[in-house]
């Protein structure tokens, strides 16, 4: 008898053992398959497991949970915008930012390299950055495949210098731009989607400091369009890119304008409002 209920604790034992093993498997599998899917939208590899994981940051891209919603909050927001940089102009906007105790949004470009350290000082300073494009050139929308490897390219720069892919994206003249339809017709609207079902949210604007239609816009004029938005959630559209000295003139005189409005400034988030504009093409 004695050694029949030894025989029959040993079994049991080694079923449990076995069980454990499969659940093992079966969960690493699970994580395998998640990872697989991720590295897949990003185009990018590192070893599961590793502390410096992409999924630590709130804004990273996230394979098919694409950020932003639609309506607007009932606070009072200005998100500051900033396009085509870093450049030589970056620095001295994040130094007003610092000096107001706020924060904007960057959505960067690869045009210029010797400025690249700056994504990660603006990241380290408490903004968002977002992906605009590598290249700036609107063939990028000669087809999918070039559009997506333009941003590709400008995630990998991001991620080297953040140590991730963010979720937000800005087309290079916005969804409803209609010089695509020299290169491909139909191409912002399967984008668009296509964006969406990758994880990433793209944000458009609903309040323009005008800065991008002149190389230097008088400072007033900037002033004057930049702070014309009443919208409980103000997406302001500013750039950073070289040549616009004035936007950084105008800057202090924005953020006073809104704050005694009774606004606050936020970088975007993944609970942020996001505009879409109507797409033409």
């Amino acid at each position: 008898m004695r050694i029949k209920n030894i025989v029959q604790t040993s079994i049991g034992f080694a079923a449990v053992l076995v069980f454990c093993s499969l659940f093992a498997v079966g969960a690493r599998a699970a994580s395998l398959s998640s990872y697989i899917a991720y590295t897949q939208a990003t185009g990018s590899f590192s070893v599961l497991g590793s502390s410096e994981s992409d999924e630590a940051s709130p804004d990273a891209l996230i394979p098919g949970k694409a950020p932003g919603r639609d309506t607007q909050s009932d606070k009072k927001i200005v998100y500051l915008t900033f396009d085509d940089g870093p450049s030589e102009n970056t620095d001295a906007i994040l130094s007003i930012l610092k000096q107001n105790h706020i924060h904007a949004t960057f959505f960067v470009s690869g045009m210029y390299p010797q400025y690249r350290h700056l994504i990660k000082k603006a990241y380290d300073e408490g903004n968002t950055i977002g992906l605009h494009t590598e290249t700036h050139k609107y063939d990028i929308y000669r087809s999918e495949d070039t559009y997506f490897n333009d941003l590709n390219q400008i995630a990998q720069i991001v991620k080297s210098e953040i140590g991730f892919v963010p979720a937000y994206v800005r087309f290079p003249g916005g969804s409803s731009n209609t010089v695509s339809r020299n290169y491909a017709q139909g191409i912002m609207g399967r984008l668009a989607a296509e964006l969406n079902k990758r994880g990433y949210q793209y944000y458009d604007w609903n309040a323009d400091s005008t800065d991008a239609a002149h190389s230097e816009d008088a400072v007033d004029d900037l002033v004057k369009h930049a702070t014309a938005c009443n919208d409980n959630n103000v997406v302001l559209l500013c750039h950073d890119a070289p040549g616009k000295g004035t936007t950084v003139q105008a800057l202090q005189r924005i953020i006073d304008n809104y704050r005694s409005r009774g606004y606050t400034f936020r970088g975007i988030s993944r609970n942020s409002y996001a505009p879409h504009q109507p797409i033409a093409n």
